[in-house]
């Protein structure tokens, strides 16, 4: 398990490297931040991902970005990063924050996307989260806890996650990330999914419970007001 730890970090690592490089090659972009920017500065990092990387880590190779236009793709950006005579796939999904908004709870994904994931016989999902705030026209990279990203695995994230009922995960962005074991994760997963799913399902009982009521209720107004439209025609 060390040795998996230590692949973790190193990855990590490199990755802030090659962002940090991004960022401060250019720390302010032509994008209007007055309204949402983040599938704008998505693009930008993954166009200026596959340009940096090769000169930070000759590990990553294969870099592929997400196809245009496609908003269901399962990331924004994928690697390959070789380990002896093994190469593991990685799958990365940029998160680009409002300073002003470090207090949010974003949708990062469904939980079928590691799923699936493992399925292809790998597993790592990162998140890279970068930070700005709007700067005239445009916007200027910023840094939070005097780090230009935040970067780090899905199985590392805050137990304080949930799954909503649209099936995406969401954590607050200033939440620290805990470094736990792969099996580990699976099963807070597991534990978190099956917690909506019962909150769902009290939800539905409440409503089930009324809805006889609400039913006949709609049924009598909508009588009553057709009665009086009729009469009146």
């Amino acid at each position: 398990m060390n040795k998996l730890f230590s692949f973790e970090k190193e990855l990590v690592q490199i990755l802030e490297k090659i962002i940090d490089k991004i960022i401060k090659k250019k720390i302010k972009l032509n994008i209007s931040a007055k309204s949402r920017a983040g599938a704008e500065v998505s693009d930008y990092l993954e166009k200026s991902f596959q340009e940096n990387s090769k000169q930070i880590s000759n590990k990553i190779f294969n870099v592929e970005t997400a196809p245009k236009g496609a908003t269901k793709n399962p990331w924004d950006l994928k690697f390959d990063y070789e380990i002896k005579n093994h190469k593991e796939e990685i799958w990365v999904d940029f998160k680009a924050i409002k300073i002003s908004s470090l207090d949010s709870n974003p949708d990062i994904g469904t939980p079928n996307k590691i799923f699936d994931l493992i399925k292809k016989g790998y597993f790592y999902i990162v998140y890279i989260y970068v930070f700005y705030e709007e700067d005239g026209d445009g916007l200027r990279f910023m840094k939070s806890n005097n780090k230009y990203s935040k970067i780090y695995f899905l199985k590392d994230i805050n137990h304080t996650f949930r799954r909503n009922p649209k099936n995406q995960l969401q954590v607050n962005v200033s939440s620290k990330p805990e470094i736990r074991s792969r099996t580990k994760f699976l099963e807070i997963l597991f534990e978190k999914i099956i917690e909506s799913h019962k909150r769902q399902i009290e939800i539905s009982k409440k409503e089930l419970a009324h809805i006889i009521d609400k039913k006949k209720d709609i049924l009598e107004k909508n009588k009553i007001n057709e009665k009086k439209l009729n009469e009146n025609l």
